[in-house]
């Protein structure tokens, strides 16, 4: 796991720091070993890339240009894995920095570089994972198009086996990819191989009492089986029908004493419910991370 990284100048001035460990790192420690350390890694190649460990940590280190960006790991991480992670942070960071870093026109002003904390998450901990399951028919092509903004077809196409989409809009900290699973009997054997890595799971109904009642299979024969410790959320989707139940109803229905499914109101086919269905996932990333 990778625990820190730390973006500074060759002269030793951080300009963005990130912590991914699960303790606080001792910044005056820190800034003191890397002004130590800055006059040795001045002297490696552009092109490489090197690494030092110590009792419980390994630093990898790598200079372009006028920086010099460092990474802590546990001993055990795999060394092709990191290289290839800090390849692109620094090609990234250039790209977006190179030439305000050469011309010095960055004043000092360290708050110009947060906004790259969102490239470093998604390079870092990679791509949330959002699965979109419920019997067919229900609408998670049609909720997974409304997510990513894109026309809704209102005549109904079968998914085969799971469709992947990517989104990476600046609502959430990081992208996500959304698995929108084949609904059909044939596919639901599929369902718990599918779901390994998921972050989030989006329960799509279409708010008939017969629908939901049969959607408690997936949350007990699955969901509760082997994610107890993934974030469920429920979708009751064709508000607009007249004999839908209300959301309130459904969560009820869906919930246990050992999960409660938050459930919220849907009309995926009308473009004005894509600001709700953002909010509702970005506040279920704010809760995961």
């Amino acid at each position: 796991m990778i625990e820190y990284i730390n973006i500074l100048t060759r002269d030793g001035k951080s300009l963005l720091f990130r912590n991914y460990g699960s303790s606080d790192v001792d910044r005056d420690l820190l800034a003191g070993f890397l002004s130590a350390f800055s006059g040795f890694m001045k002297e490696i190649s552009q092109s490489d890339i090197k690494s030092t460990q110590t009792e419980d940590f390994k630093y990898y280190y790598t200079i372009i240009d006028v920086i010099i960006i460092v990474v802590c790991t546990n001993l055990d991480d795999d060394d092709s894995v990191v290289n290839s992670k800090i390849l692109s942070i620094r090609t990234k960071f250039i790209d977006k920095y190179g030439k305000i870093l050469e011309n010095d026109s960055w004043g000092g002003n360290r708050s110009i570089f947060t906004e790259f904390e969102h490239e470093l998450d998604n390079i870092i901990l990679g791509a949330i994972k959002v699965s979109i399951i419920g019997f067919g028919g229900v609408g998670k092509t049609t909720l997974t198009k409304l997510i990513c903004g894109k026309n809704v077809d209102l005549e109904y196409v079968p998914t085969i086996t799971a469709d992947i989409a990517a989104y990476d809009g600046d609502e959430f900290e990081r992208s996500i990819t959304l698995w929108d699973f084949a609904g059909q009997a044939q596919f639901r054997s599929l369902w718990k191989s599918l779901l390994q890595g998921t972050d989030i799971t989006l329960l799509v109904t279409d708010s008939t009492y017969e629908n939901i009642n049969n959607s408690k299979e997936i949350i007990h024969d699955i969901l509760d089986k082997f994610y107890q410790d993934k974030l469920v959320i429920g979708i009751a989707n064709k508000q607009d029908l007249p004999n839908r139940l209300t959301p309130e109803f459904c969560e009820k229905i869906l919930s246990s004493e050992s999960r409660i499914i938050k459930t919220h109101g849907m009309i995926a086919i009308e473009p004005m419910y894509r600001e709700k269905i953002l909010a509702i996932l970005k506040e279920s990333i704010k809760k995961i991370s």
